[in-house]
């Protein structure tokens, strides 16, 4: 009698467990949408790898339909545009992006979108923590032998990045405006293709993502010179922060957020930040930041995210009109 009651209980439990999605699902604003997470970069990269992540755990939480779409090009342009002007009632479109999100319609004449007009803030999934990076046999043993060349001999020594307007572009700007050199930029679209050409030997240095080089700098096959910001990245402590090597560097945080199209109804703008804070607060997402050094923020109302990233964003502009950059 006792093991068949437990079996009883056993079933009903699995059934509630079961069903609990979708009951979730048809009592929530989100109920019956299915949701696109579409990312401006390949497959592959860091702000790509972040969706993913976001994406199952938010398909796990609420038994919808996440997917995660990516549309590279244009330094986010495409894929910008693409979520601000998508209008199909049962999928909702959100932007996962960079700070060129901000730094594009600045550098880009006529973009089509308004990063402030277009899009609602929903979360800041995550700090980016970005690494100067060259193959594992270069001739560079660290940063300043790399910046003495290009002084000697403008020009002569190229540096990659995923993007133009991306972090990596500023940050190597950056790098050129406090050292006063110049190298030659060469923009690529996103993390793989950078490996890529550090492992062709087509750039001599690339500046990407933590995310997307330690397991290739735990190898050996490429040789970390710097990471961005002031302080060092916990996943590697011997490395010096940028400021350490080259005076008047910048304290520069990218961060990879959220944003759905500004005319997402108020109720389901509040449940997907909820749905989104539960999933960036998980033992299994802050696991996965920790494994690169990152950490998220999480917003109690989209006007407390709207707030914050209405003063972050001008940043983002104000650096990419000192640094001059600009898209024909």
């Amino acid at each position: 009698m006792h093991t068949r009651r437990k079996m009883v209980w056993t079933v009903m439990a699995t059934a509630l467990c079961c069903a609990w999605p979708h009951s979730w699902a048809q009592d929530s604003a989100l109920s019956g949408k299915q949701i696109r997470l579409v990312a401006p970069f390949s497959p592959g990269g860091g702000v790509d790898s972040l969706a993913r992540g976001l994406a199952e755990g938010l398909q796990r939480n609420t038994g919808l339909s996440v997917t995660v779409e990516n549309k590279p090009g244009a330094g986010g342009n495409i894929a910008a545009n693409y979520v601000a002007k998508s209008n199909n009632p049962n999928t909702l479109l959100l932007l996962v992006n960079s700070v060129n999100h901000y730094a594009n319609p600045i550098m880009v004449k006529n973009s089509g979108y308004d990063p402030y007009k277009d899009f609602a803030p929903v979360a800041y999934l995550s700090s980016f923590p970005y690494i100067f990076v060259v193959p594992g046999d270069s001739k560079f043993t660290h940063l300043k032998e790399m910046t003495a060349q290009m002084r000697a001999q403008p020009g002569s020594v190229s540096w990659a990045f995923g993007g133009n307007g991306t972090l990596g572009h500023f940050l190597g700007v950056a790098m050129e405006r406090a050292e006063k050199i110049k190298g030659t930029p060469v923009s690529y679209r996103g993390g793989p293709d950078l490996l890529t050409a550090l492992g062709g030997k087509q750039v001599d240095m690339a500046v990407m993502s933590v995310q997307s080089s330690l397991p290739l700098i735990a190898q050996g096959r490429l040789k970390a010179f710097a990471v961005s910001g002031d302080t060092r990245n916990k996943t590697l402590p011997q490395i010096p922060a940028a400021n350490e090597v080259i005076a008047n560097y910048p304290s520069i945080v990218g961060f990879v957020a959220l944003y759905a199209p500004v005319n997402t109804p108020a109720r389901q703008l509040e449940q997907l930040m909820r749905e989104v804070n539960k999933v960036v607060t998980s033992e299994e997402y802050t696991k996965r930041l920790d494994k690169d050094g990152s950490t998220a923020k999480t917003f109690a109302t989209p006007a407390e995210a709207k707030d914050f990233f209405d003063k972050e964003g001008p940043k983002w502009e104000a650096l990419t009109v000192e640094a001059g950059l600009k898209v024909e």
